[in-house]
């Protein structure tokens, strides 16, 4: 004996209401990417912003 599946009529408004389902670990990883990104952003332009710092500190103090 065969399983029947339910199968939806093209009429029906049954599936306009069904949530899409996203296996919790595709949002493990999209994290866990995206906190990676983060972080090589974060050490590729703090040095400049440190050096940009220094040098607006450097050029304040020898135009006085």
């Amino acid at each position: 004996m065969a399983i029947d599946p339910v199968v939806v009529p093209n009429s029906s408004n049954e599936g306009e209401h069904a949530v899409r389902f996203i296996p919790r670990w595709t949002i493990y990883l999209i994290a866990g990417v995206s906190v990676l990104l983060v972080i090589s952003l974060v050490k590729a332009f703090l040095p400049l912003l440190v050096m940009g710092i220094l040098l607006t500190f450097i050029w304040r103090q020898s135009t006085k």
